[in-house]
């Protein structure tokens, strides 16, 4: 294949990576907020709403074709198959992690899932042959070393945000598990995006998620709708964290490396820091301020990018 270079987004990448990020940090502390839901029905109905939402674009681009090079929009029978594993990843990366939140703190859990980085960096190496550049390790050391100070400070400070009963050993391993699993979604979504809109991977990636998680829900016994506050936390995570931000990410991991994608939701748990200290008054300590601090700087150098990009082969969608 040959390269071909991208087109220019109509839309600024910081500026959605921005609002993606602010939307994926309320997720922790929605998912906390409906403590007797099943991890399964929570993250079903986030997908499936999410899928049903994005539908209708989906279908109108398969009509109208690419405007820009009036070729038709209908992806290969090989990134359909992509997308649904795709979807699959993500289905069982919010399972494992919904489940990480109801055994362990918020900060620790959503701390954990984001050493996505590291996986990502490891698989575009060995599996897409895209050695990430020198600053990139350095940049993601730094950061995940104000990780674990905020982690650290969590811990000693006040493991209350916990439920009785919890198993912190059990939510750290799913957390983590959720961490591999995420990067294996956003390599293949990085692979797809370069030949497929986002208008058709976005509701097919969510629905072959929310398929997945279905007939894990059927052999578990789970199920699929949610009642009581668990309605108002599904639907706000359909249109947060899914739409705004996991469809955010998507749309600009065409335009940018999936790993500049994973570094920037090393943020995550600063955003969710943020959030904590406007909705429930729950001010960091400088201990913790000074930790975010160093995070942001780590973000920063691995987020930077050397005079000259390698070209992604693919083609255009």
């Amino acid at each position: 294949m040959t390269s071909v270079p991208i087109n220019r987004p109509r839309i600024p990448v910081p500026l959605v990576l921005c609002v993606a990020l602010a939307a994926v940090s309320a997720a922790g502390t929605l998912v906390r907020l409906a403590p007797d839901a099943d991890p399964l029905t929570l993250a079903f109905g986030r997908v499936f709403i999410a899928g049903l939402v994005l539908l209708p674009f989906g279908l109108r681009a398969l009509q109208t074709g690419d405007t820009q090079t009036g070729q038709s929009a209908l992806p290969s029978r090989r990134d359909v198959a992509l997308t649904c594993i795709a979807g699959v990843f993500l289905a069982l990366h919010f399972y494992a992690w919904f489940s990480s939140l109801q055994r362990t703190t918020v900060m620790r859990s959503t701390v954990l899932v984001c050493t996505t980085p590291v996986w990502v960096g490891m698989l575009e190496a060995i599996v897409l042959r895209r050695p990430p550049p020198r600053r990139y390790w350095p940049g993601i050391g730094v950061a995940l070393m104000g990780i674990i100070g905020l982690t650290l400070g969590e811990s000693l400070g006040a493991d209350a945000g916990a439920a009785e009963g919890v198993d912190p050993a059990a939510g750290d391993s799913l957390a983590l598990l959720g961490s591999w699993l995420g990067a294996s979604y956003f390599v293949i979504g990085s692979v797809v995006r370069q030949r497929v809109g986002i208008a058709i991977y976005g509701p097919l990636v969510c629905l072959a998620a929310a398929a997945a998680l279905a007939v894990l829900a059927v052999i578990q016994g789970a199920p699929w709708v949610p009642t009581g506050q668990a309605v108002a936390v599904v639907l706000a995570m359909a249109a947060g964290p899914q739409l705004l931000g996991h469809v955010g990410f998507n749309w600009a991991v065409r335009y940018i490396p999936a790993r500049v994608i994973a570094a920037m939701i090393l943020l995550e748990p600063v955003g969710a820091s943020v959030l904590a200290a406007l909705l429930l008054h729950e001010l960091p300590s400088r201990q913790d301020c000074a930790w975010a601090l160093l995070l942001l700087i780590g973000v920063g150098v691995a987020v930077s990018q050397p005079a000259a990009e390698p070209k992604v082969e693919g083609i255009n969608p």
